[in-house]
C-alpha cells in the first residue's frame, strides 16, 4: 500500500498520466503490477471465514494470557517469558484489520484483548519499548466513534481499567523516551496516548485515578509532556519560516523558468516539508490540549517546585513567539494546510496561563524568566488578543489584571537582583549562575549546585551533568552550612537596603522642613 501511494505521488508530481515524460509509462506499469498484487493478497487474506478463525484464535490467546497473569507470581513469570511475537502478531492483526476491515473488527469481542494489552504495557511484562509503543494503537480501537462520553463503556465501568489504565499509559508515555531508535516513533505513541486520555478525561472516575497516581512519576510525565509541547511546536514554527521562504521563491518568475525536472523536485521537497509541518503541528496541539484539560482539574504537578519554572518559561516563550518582533516570519499562505491555527493555539495557551496565574509561585516564575518575559510584548499580546477576539471579555479582564501583577513583580525582582549582584561566586549555581536557595553537593564530581536546578536536570537524565556518572535525587549531599551563609548574606543585604531607604526618607523629610 505504501509503495502504491509513493508511486501515485511520483506520477502526480511528474505531470500525471497525460504527461509526455517517458518515465511515466514505466511508473504506470509498476503501479499496475503493485495494484494487481495488492488485490490478489486482499482477496485471500481478507476472506471473512479466514478472518473469523484468526479472531477466534487471538481471542483464545488473550484469554490464556489473562489466565497466566491471574495465577500470581509464577503465572506472571511465564507470561513475561513468552516470545514477543505473541504480542506483536496480535497488535499487528488488530491495527491492520482496523484499516482494511473495520466493520468486522468492531463486531468482535475485544474486552480480553484490551485487558491483555493493558497488562503488556508494563515494562516488567514486555521489555521491548518499540513493541510496547504499538499497544496504544490497539487500545485506541476500543474507543467509541468520535470518542464521545460513554458512561457504560468497558473502560469506564470495569475496575481493572479505571484502576490501572492511567498508570500504564502515563508510565509508557515516559518510558518510550528511553527506548532504542524511538525518537520519531515516540511522538506517534504519545499522540495515540493523548487521544485515549482525552476520551478517559470525560469521565470523573479517571480524575480520581490521576490524583492517586504516584507524585514523582506524575512529575516526570508532566516534564515529558512539556518537553514535547516545546520541541514539537518550536520545530513546526521553524518549518513555517522555511515554508514562507519557499512560497516566495516558488511564486517568483525565476522558478517558472526552471526546467520541469528541477521544478518537480522542488515541489516534491515542498510537499514533504508541508507533511512534516502539519504532523508536528497536530502533535504539538495534542500536547497543549492535554496540558489544558489536565490542569483544569489537577494543576498541582504543573506548579510543583520541580516544574513551575519550566511551565512558566514554556508559556512565556510562546506568548513572545506569537507576538514578538519576529511574528511576521510565521505568516504563510493557506496556514490551515500546514495545521497552523494560531488563534486557536494562542487561545488554549492563554487559558492555561490564566489557570496557573492564580498561583503566586507561577507569577513569580513568569516574571523572573529573563529570556522570554517582556512586559512590552505581553502588552502587545493583550492588544492583539482583544483586536482578534482570541479571548472573551472575562478572560481579557483577567489577562490584563495578571499583566499588572507581573509588571510589579518584575520590578521587585530586578531590584532584588541588583541588591544581590555582588554575591560571592561560591553562592552561585554553576549551571544557571543564580544565587542558590538550597545548595547540595554531587557525590562523584563534588560540584555544589542548587537543588531545584539539579532536580530539574534529573527529570530528563539521571546523570551528573559534570562527569556523566549515574546520579539519583537520593544521592545529593546537603550543604547546611553553605545554605546558612547564603541566607545570612541575603538578609544582610536586604537589611542594608532597608536602612539606606529609611535614611534617604529621613534626609528627604528634613530638606522639606527647611524649605
Amino acid at each position: 500500500v505504501r509503495e502504491i501511494a509513493q508511486c501515485q505521488e511520483t506520477i502526480e508530481h511528474m505531470g500525471g498520466g497525460n504527461s509526455t515524460n517517458p518515465m511515466i509509462f514505466h511508473l504506470n506499469l509498476q503501479l499496475s503490477g503493485l495494484t494487481s498484487t495488492m488485490v490478489a493478497m486482499r482477496t485471500h487474506l481478507l476472506d471473512p471465514k479466514l478472518l473469523r478463525k484468526i479472531f477466534a484464535l487471538y481471542g483464545w490467546a488473550a484469554r490464556w494470557m489473562l489466565h497466566l497473569k491471574n495465577q500470581g507470581a509464577e503465572g506472571s513469570r511465564v507470561l513475561a517469558a513468552l516470545p514477543e511475537y505473541f504480542a506483536s502478531d496480535m497488535a499487528n492483526l488488530y491495527i491492520l484489520m482496523n484499516r482494511f476491515e473495520p466493520i468486522m473488527l468492531r463486531s468482535q469481542p475485544m474486552e480480553d484483548v484490551m485487558r491483555v494489552v493493558m497488562a503488556l504495557m508494563d515494562s516488567s511484562m514486555l521489555k521491548n519499548a518499540s513493541l510496547r509503543g504499538q499497544l496504544p494503537d490497539v487500545l485506541n480501537l476500543a474507543l467509541p466513534v468520535a470518542s464521545i462520553p460513554s458512561p457504560e463503556h468497558m473502560l469506564v465501568t470495569q475496575q481493572c481499567f479505571t484502576k490501572m489504565l492511567i498508570p500504564r499509559l502515563l508510565g509508557l508515555y515516559v518510558e518510550i523516551e528511553f527506548g532504542e531508535n524511538q525518537f520519531y516513533n515516540k511522538f506517534h505513541t504519545r499522540y495515540t496516548i493523548s487521544q485515549i486520555l482525552k476520551f478517559l478525561w470525560q469521565h470523573p472516575v479517571y480524575h480520581e485515578s490521576l490524583r492517586a497516581y504516584d507524585r514523582d512519576k506524575m512529575i516526570r510525565f508532566v516534564n515529558m509532556l512539556c518537553n514535547d509541547a516545546v520541541w514539537l511546536l518550536d520545530e513546526a514554527l521553524k518549518h513555517l519560516e522555511d515554508i514562507r521562504i519557499e512560497q516566495k521563491a516558488m511564486s517568483a518568475p525565476e522558478f517558472k523558468r526552471q526546467n520541469t525536472f528541477a521544478r518537480h523536485r522542488r515541489e516534491a521537497q515542498f510537499m514533504q516539508l508541508q507533511r512534516m509541518t502539519r504532523s508536528q503541528m497536530n502533535l504539538a496541539h495534542a500536547s497543549i490540549q492535554m496540558i489544558g484539560y489536565m490542569s483544569q482539574a489537577y494543576k498541582e504537578p504543573f506548579l510543583s517546585s520541580d516544574l513551575v519554572e519550566r511551565v512558566a518559561e514554556m508559556i512565556n516563550y510562546y506568548i513572545n513567539k506569537f507576538n514578538g518582533p519576529r511574528v511576521t516570519s510565521l505568516k504563510v499562505k493557506e496556514p490551515k494546510k500546514f495545521g497552523f491555527r494560531p488563534k486557536m493555539l494562542m487561545r488554549e495557551i492563554i487559558r492555561i496561563f490564566l489557570v496557573f496565574a492564580e498561583d503566586p509561585t507561577f507569577l513569580k516564575a513568569t516574571a523572573s524568566d529573563e529570556r522570554s518575559y517582556d512586559s512590552s510584548v505581553f502588552a502587545k499580546a493583550a492588544a492583539n488578543f482583544e483586536r482578534k477576539e482570541v479571548l472573551n471579555a472575562s478572560e481579557m479582564r483577567k489577562f490584563r489584571a495578571v499583566l499588572g501583577k507581573l509588571e510589579g513583580l518584575a520590578k521587585e525582582m530586578k531590584n532584588e537582583d541588583e541588591l544581590l549582584s555582588d554575591a560571592p561566586q561560591e553562592f552561585l549555581d554553576p549551571i544557571m549562575s543564580t544565587i542558590m536557595k538550597d545548595p547540595v553537593m554531587l557525590p562523584e564530581s563534588k560540584v555544589v549546585v542548587d537543588r531545584p536546578v539539579i532536580k530539574r536536570h534529573l527529570l530528563n537524565s539521571t546523570t551528573d551533568p559534570f562527569n556523566r556518572s549515574k546520579l539519583e535525587v537520593a544521592d545529593l549531599i546537603d550543604m547546611p552550612d553553605l545554605k546558612r551563609e547564603i541566607e545570612d548574606f541575603i538578609r544582610r543585604r536586604r537589611r542594608e537596603a532597608a536602612e539606606g531607604k529609611k535614611r534617604g526618607a529621613v534626609v528627604g523629610g528634613s530638606s522639606e522642613k527647611k524649605e
